[in-house]
């Protein structure tokens, strides 16, 4: 019964791949096993003030006056799945240093996997060594001082796993174990994944989980998705549209709506290896033209808000209500906006679009990326007559390869916000960045970005961000940012526990936490 079990849906997928198919944590793009309830980060961040928060680290501290030795002390109630040849053993420090290395791409050439593969670096920047002085101490040594390392850590893509994952490879979910909530029991390719409650957790985390097993369904579409929430089926469905929550309002009026601005952001981001974007005014141009109001209320409707460079999340991070008055947001000046964008592709060579023909690269994961890329190409056809834009939709496996490899001309995606502003502009746009997905190469982006990671000041660190932003408005333009999307996420009458973790930083690991959830007698 639901006192004992908790089902959830897959969030809407584009068949034939609806579940994970990446089992290595430090390397796969986005949502994997050990996401769900089966592993845990380093640090966490406070769900709504992103404030550092102790997890499988009890204390982290500076340990010298360069800033290059850093000290984290591990919880000693951790402990891996009993399945073998784990068996149930301490997770100790020579497991969270065999990550941070791992993380960091250290062991990328041994391995023989492309340091590219190893999305989160950034998230480690500078790491040199990390070696466990005792069971439970790690130290860390750095190349250069790092701001946001203990940021870093509390990257909602960066859970740790044993160290001899390696060995046992990643093709089996079944054959991995965490430190979470829930281990692994089933896993059925693109129909439904089982995980049993881990009995010494509450060791860790006193009472949890709550429930004695979780189990996620595939239902590949919203409505599908809503439907089987309306039934009872299942106890959790995310909604994007208005229309939707009215949907499920009325037909399941003792649900829980949830509902804030997250640290998932999205795009289209030109690549530079295109001739035309290579041009700024080409850039400039577009972003100008496009109209983000109407892109954003067209498919959300209310909710959303208005993001420059960095996520409103960030403190360094211009309000949402300045970026509503730069222009190209602005929806007030959004006439002498797309004049300007006009004047600006005439003076690049390409006067009302003519000569450049493009596709639009992205996964047709959910309806919101078909849908933006659908008004995008109304939009620049009214403001530039002769464009010739396509579209691209692939399906997972694809896009994950092309976005990789930067195959693409001007690409459609949302990304998950990483918990430092620092380590987000380096990971996006520093020329060695793991997301700098346009192939851009400046200078003094890398300069600043680097200035800025070396800042332990955080007024001087702020005034460098501050910087930036300006910068990229006016000088780089490398994503044409339409929003920091809207969450709004139903949870059953009689699940209790999820304000625990709602909030911006929760990001798109919905079941992330599941083990803090319980049953509510009504």
């Amino acid at each position: 019964g639901i006192r004992d079990k908790l089902v959830t849906g897959v969030q809407t997928c584009a068949l034939p791949i609806c579940t994970p198919v990446q089992f290595d944590a430090h390397t796969a793009l986005g949502a994997n096993i050990w996401h769900k309830g089966v592993s845990e980060r380093i640090l966490e961040p406070h769900p709504t003030s992103g404030k550092v928060l102790p997890n499988v680290a009890t204390s982290w501290e500076v340990a010298d006056p360069g800033g290059l030795t850093l000290v984290f002390k591990i919880n000693p109630k951790l402990y891996l799945h009993n399945i073998a040849p784990f068996n149930g053993r301490q997770f100790t420090a020579q497991d969270v240093a065999w990550n941070m290395e791992r993380l960091g791409g250290l062991y990328a050439e041994r391995l023989k996997i492309p340091k590219a593969s190893f999305q989160r670096a950034t998230m480690v920047q500078n790491i040199v060594k990390a070696e466990a002085v005792d069971p439970l101490t790690v130290k860390v040594t750095l190349s250069k001082k790092n701001s946001a390392f203990f940021n870093g850590l509390m990257e909602n893509r960066t859970p740790v796993m044993p160290k001899e994952m390696d060995d046992i490879g990643f093709n089996d979910p079944l054959k991995m174990a965490g430190i979470g909530a829930y281990q692994v029991s089933e896993w059925v390719k693109d129909q439904k994944t089982s995980f049993k409650k881990n009995p010494r957790y509450s060791e860790f985390r006193q009472g949890e989980p709550y429930f004695d097993e979780f189990r996620e369904i595939v239902v590949p579409d919203t409505a599908g998705q809503i439907a089987a929430f309306v039934s009872g089926q299942i106890q959790v469905v995310t909604t994007e549209t208005a229309d939707q929550v009215q949907l499920v309002q009325k037909q399941k009026p003792d649900a829980n709506l949830y509902q804030w601005v997250d640290g998932n952001w999205e795009y289209f981001r030109p690549s530079l290896t295109f001739e035309p974007f290579k041009d700024l005014r080409v850039r400039k141009a577009m972003f100008l033209a496009l109209d983000y109001t109407a892109l954003n209320n067209g498919y959300y409707g209310s909710g959303w808000a208005y993001q420059g460079p960095l996520s409103p999340g960030f403190p360094e991070a211009w309000s949402p209500d300045k970026i509503k008055t730069v222009p190209g947001y602005n929806p007030d000046t959004k006439a002498a906006d797309r004049a300007e964008a006009q004047k600006l592709m005439a003076a690049a060579g390409y006067p009302g679009g003519k000569g450049i023909d493009m596709s639009v690269f992205f996964t047709r994961t959910s309806d919101y990326v078909v849908n933006h890329t659908t008004r995008l190409q109304e939009q620049l056809k009214t403001v530039f007559p002769d464009i010739v834009t396509k579209q691209n939709g692939v399906d997972s496996g694809a896009f994950a390869t092309g976005l990789a490899e930067g195959r693409f001309q001007l690409v459609g995606y949302v990304n998950t916000v990483v918990p430092d502003a620092v380590l987000e502009m380096t990971s996006q746009y520093h020329s060695q960045g793991s997301r700098n997905y346009g192939k851009g190469n400046f200078p003094e982006i890398d300069s600043m970005v680097e200035k800025a990671l070396d800042e332990l000041n955080v007024d001087a660190r702020t005034k460098i961000m501050d910087d930036f932003q300006t910068k990229f408005i006016n000088d780089w333009m490398l994503s044409f940012v339409i929003n920091s999307r809207p969450v709004r996420r139903f949870v059953a009458g009689n699940i209790g526990g999820y304000d625990k973790v709602a909030g911006f930083w929760n990001q798109y690991s919905a079941n992330a936490q599941v083990g803090r959830w319980y049953y509510v007698d009504k």
